[in-house]
């Protein structure tokens, strides 16, 4: 047992990490992640960012053209990288995934999700946007030693799960430098004949990246400071699953400080309301954002024990911006919860 551990520890901290030169140019304009340090004889080989997104992560086995049974929803920065590893020293993926996983751990990232081959898998996963950044001839032509056909391959759809193959998936998560960071990881031994791919590696990273609430964190005296100055407080950070009005977890804390706030003040009554950006149609948005508003109200009586007749909700969809929905990050301000004093 001493012998295997001394290999695998060697394997974490020589063959991965340590001798990370690249042996190709990476892609014109990419960065390496802080949360990623380059694998051994690696190189970026396609890269995009957006500053502002809803990523969709499986954390249980692909098991339809639905999905998968257990999601979570972040949003925030995005990057999305994709490593071609020149595999001339016979790596595996079932080595490169738990390098990777040992490395976030080693950091204090927990592991929601993880499998080998893609029997346990289910299937490939499409990461959101990915085929269609990664798709484009545009961007990886930019890579010579690679055919843009190439990266079709990594539109990860339910496919062939019947097949088992060396492929590797894990979602971590976890906190540096007051940020959240969600990370997928899809590890793929490339079989094909194509000229150059053959017995070659590729990780697909996508990555968000959010402020920690914590570090921002509303208090009950700050509420009650707003109400008296201008009626109202907003809240961009009770948030609900992408299209959906099923709060997140994250959102619990927000709402736990809110409720102090009501309990302090039960002679007032309130309206919840909740505000939706432009995208989908305006009845929808409307019913949406006033079912959002009824979420938190459910949340505030049934768990916080609040009166129901201190608050009521309403729902105005797209009505009231507070920015332009031409961008994502005026989309973001948009997507907001209100109190109103009554």
């Amino acid at each position: 047992m001493k012998f295997i551990s001394f290999i695998f520890i060697f394997l974490l901290t020589t063959t991965s990490f340590a001798q990370n030169r690249s042996i190709c140019p990476d892609v014109t304009g990419s960065l390496d992640h802080l949360l990623l340090e380059k694998y051994k004889n690696s190189c970026i080989v396609a890269y995009d960012e957006s500053k502002f997104n809803a990523v969709t992560f499986p954390i249980s086995k692909l098991s339809s053209n639905e999905g998968a049974p257990e999601e979570i929803t972040v949003e925030g920065k995005v990057v999305n990288i994709i490593y071609g590893i020149e595999n001339s020293n016979k790596a595996t993926v079932l080595e490169v995934q738990r390098n990777y996983e040992q490395a976030l751990k080693n950091s204090d990232f927990k592991i929601l999700h993880s499998a080998f081959g893609r029997k346990n898998i289910g299937g490939y996963y499409k990461l959101q946007n990915v085929y269609e950044i990664f798709g484009d001839p545009k961007v990886v032509g930019q890579y010579l030693h690679l055919k843009p056909k190439s990266y079709f391959r990594f539109s990860m759809s339910p496919h062939n799960s019947n097949t088992d193959s060396d492929d590797a998936y894990f979602v971590a998560q976890g906190k540096r430098d007051g940020k959240i960071y969600t990370l997928a990881l899809f590890i793929h031994y490339n079989r094909s004949s194509w000229e150059g791919l053959a017995g070659n590696i590729f990780i697909q990273a996508q990555i968000v990246e959010k402020e920690d609430m914590e570090t921002g964190q509303v208090s009950a005296a700050s509420i009650d400071e707003k109400i008296k100055n201008e009626g109202k407080e907003v809240f961009h950070n009770i948030l609900f699953d992408f299209g959906s009005d099923k709060l997140t977890e994250e959102s619990y804390a927000v709402l736990e400080t809110l409720s102090e706030y009501l309990k302090a003040n039960k002679e007032q009554a309130y309206y919840i309301v909740g505000h939706t950006d432009n995208i989908g149609s305006l009845p929808t948005n409307q019913v949406l954002s006033e079912n959002r508003a009824k979420s938190v109200i459910t949340a505030l009586t049934s768990k916080y024990s609040i009166a129901a007749s201190q608050i009521s909700a309403h729902g105005v969809g797209q009505l009231s911006p507070l920015a332009i929905n031409t961008t994502e990050e005026g989309r973001a301000l948009n997507r907001r919860v209100e109190i109103v004093l009554k």
